[in-house]
C-alpha cells in the first residue's frame, strides 16, 4: 500500500488514515463518550440518536453554510476581477489620453495637409490658366512677327 496510488497524492504526501476501528474505545464514564439508543456507542456524538426533523435540519444547514461559503468565494473572486481589472483600467486611461491626443494631433496635421494641397491645386489651375494666356499671347507675337516680316520684305522688295 506504500507504493500505490490510493495512499498518496501529490507532493507524496500521504493521505490521512481513517483509525482502525479495533482502537475506537468504547464509551464509559471516564471518556464520556455518549451512548445512544440500547446501549450502541456514538463515537461522533450525534446522528444516530437524532429524529428525522432534526437531522434534516442540520443537513439544510450544512447546506446553507457550504452554499454561503461557496457564495462568499464566488464573490470574492468576483471583486479580486473587479479589482485587477479596476488597476488595469487606471493603467490604461493615460495610455488612452495619449493616444487621443496624438490622434487630434494627426487629425489636425492631415486637415493643414489637404489645405496645402487645395492651395496648390488652384495655384495650378491659376498658373495652368496663366500659361495658356502666355501661350496664346507668344502665338500673336509670332503671327505679327511673321506679318512684320512678311511687310517689310515686300517694301524691300519694292512695295508688292
Amino acid at each position: 500500500m506504500e507504493g500505490s496510488s490510493s495512499s498518496t497524492i501529490m507532493d507524496n504526501q500521504r493521505l490521512p488514515q481513517h483509525e482502525n476501528v479495533t482502537n475506537v474505545s468504547l464509551p464509559n464514564m471516564t471518556n464520556g463518550m455518549p451512548t445512544a439508543k440500547n446501549g450502541v456507542p456514538n463515537p461522533h456524538g450525534d446522528d444516530l440518536i437524532l429524529d428525522r426533523e432534526t437531522r434534516i435540519r442540520l443537513q439544510n444547514q450544512g447546506y446553507s453554510k457550504t452554499y454561503r461559503k461557496r457564495k462568499n468565494c464566488h464573490i470574492e473572486n468576483l471583486e479580486d476581477k473587479q479589482n485587477t481589472l479596476a488597476d488595469i483600467i487606471c493603467k490604461e486611461i493615460p495610455m488612452t489620453e495619449v493616444y487621443t491626443n496624438f490622434n487630434s494631433v494627426i487629425k489636425s496635421e492631415i486637415n493643414t495637409m489637404e489645405e496645402t494641397l487645395s492651395e496648390v491645386n488652384s495655384n495650378g489651375e491659376v498658373l495652368n490658366v496663366e500659361m495658356d494666356t502666355i501661350t496664346n499671347k507668344l502665338a500673336q507675337m509670332k503671327l505679327s512677327k511673321e506679318a512684320t516680316e512678311v511687310q517689310f520684305i515686300r517694301k524691300k522688295n519694292g512695295g508688292k
